[in-house]
């Protein structure tokens, strides 16, 4: 999903598109970033979002984008770890999105 500020038509306002329709259906068709307080919290950068939304373009376009789907798909199909270590490297992406939802571990 990426949001691309060539449709921006007022400020913060983003189109959503994904390189699959189905992907966004519970989504809204427009996404507009507010913030109670613009000096802590202040809404992401229109530049910070071209510029996802230009490489989420080029990583679709180079086919790449494919590469990045087999492996989420890979790592939500995946219900043990592979016992020669092979998976260790979803295993730490998986870690490590749940650390970024504020998921805490301890070992």
């Amino acid at each position: 999903m990426l949001y691309d500020d060539t449709y921006q038509d007022e400020e913060n306002k983003y189109k959503l598109e994904a390189r699959q329709s189905y992907i966004l259906r519970d989504y809204p068709e427009y996404v507009t970033f507010t913030t109670p307080d613009p000096v802590k919290l202040p809404v992401p950068s229109p530049t910070y979002l071209a510029i996802h939304a230009a490489c989420a373009k080029v990583a679709h376009l180079s086919g790449a984008a494919e590469c990045i789907d087999k492996f989420y798909r890979d790592m939500e199909d995946g219900m043990i770890l592979d016992p020669n270590g092979a998976s260790a490297e979803m295993l730490e992406h998986a870690i490590f999105e749940l650390q970024a939802a504020g998921h805490e571990f301890s070992v």
